[in-house]
């Protein structure tokens, strides 16, 4: 699990024109990724790893701590992504 965005190929922006995906159909697709991506930040969030949980085993809590915390930036860095590429959508298509 060490590919992080950086590592991603560059999102590449749809043609907007009559012959394609109307610009809404498209912009609602991102929307229901975006909005399925929030929905698993709060279940990460709830899922979070506590201490009490590691009570006999303190020196590995730090450890699966950042180990979460790190999967968490990667779905955050991964929606802001996509977030900028709906807006980018939403520009070619003269919203």
């Amino acid at each position: 699990m060490k590919q992080d965005m950086d590592s991603l190929p560059d999102l590449v922006l749809p043609q907007v024109s009559i012959n394609g995906s109307h610009p809404d159909d498209l912009l609602a697709q991102q929307s229901a990724v975006i909005t399925a991506l929030a929905q698993l930040q709060r279940r990460m969030a709830a899922a979070r790893p506590h201490g009490r949980d590691y009570q006999y085993r303190p020196s590995e809590y730090a450890q699966a701590r950042d180990a979460w915390a790190a999967r968490e930036a990667l779905l955050m860095a991964l929606q802001q992504d996509l977030v900028d590429h709906a807006k980018a959508i939403n520009r070619a298509a003269g919203h």
